[in-house]
């Protein structure tokens, strides 16, 4: 025969602790002393607020002629007739284009249309890995004549302004090799 337990019967339950079951969490007078003094802070805080004396002391009223006034005035730039005319002005002295670095430049950016034709000859030859290498160093080419330039294009913006025709080519030349770049970026691998 089978030993019986005491809990082998279906009514039978173990007897329950006779223990206080243990609290989780702060208790509950902490938590209202919190926020009691927590409440009393802030009434303090508006009544030294209420009682601080203001200081009203107007500031001096600057007119912007003075802060600006050792400033010399400035004329508008010479624009043609006309409100927001496309025509081009010469202000630029000539041979602007023949500034050194825009030169290697240049030559750097030719050198980059070489690489790509050759990458261009390698993808249509099913030879993707040439592709990749060729595009690639097409890509670099392309970036360092962009960077070579890129201040003395906002120094030319500077000082003859975007509506000069020798600025206005070196912009359209420039705008088309970074145009090359991003083609390069989209269209071969990394």
């Amino acid at each position: 025969m089978a030993r019986r337990t005491r809990y082998d019967n279906e009514h039978d339950e173990p007897s329950r602790s006779r223990r206080r079951p243990s609290k989780n969490g702060p208790p509950i007078l902490l938590i209202v002393g919190l926020v009691i003094l927590m409440g009393g802070a802030v009434v303090v805080a508006r009544m030294a607020a209420k009682n601080k004396p203001e200081k009203a002391e107007p500031k001096p009223e600057v007119q912007a002629s003075e802060i600006f006034g050792d400033l010399p005035i400035e004329e508008p730039p010479n624009m043609p007739a006309g409100n927001g005319s496309k025509k081009l002005v010469n202000t630029a002295p000539a041979g602007l284009a023949d500034n050194p670095d825009f030169l290697r430049a240049r030559g750097i950016a030719l050198e980059a249309a070489k690489k790509l034709e050759e990458a261009k000859k390698a993808k249509s030859a099913g030879d993707h890995g040439q592709w990749n290498i060729k595009a690639g160093e097409s890509k670099e080419l392309y970036d360092q004549a962009i960077i070579i330039t890129a201040v003395w294009e906002e120094e030319l913006l500077e000082l003859y302004g975007d509506r000069d025709r020798q600025v206005k080519a070196i912009m359209n030349e420039r705008s088309k090799w970074i145009d090359m770049l991003r083609t390069l970026h989209k269209t071969s691998g990394r």
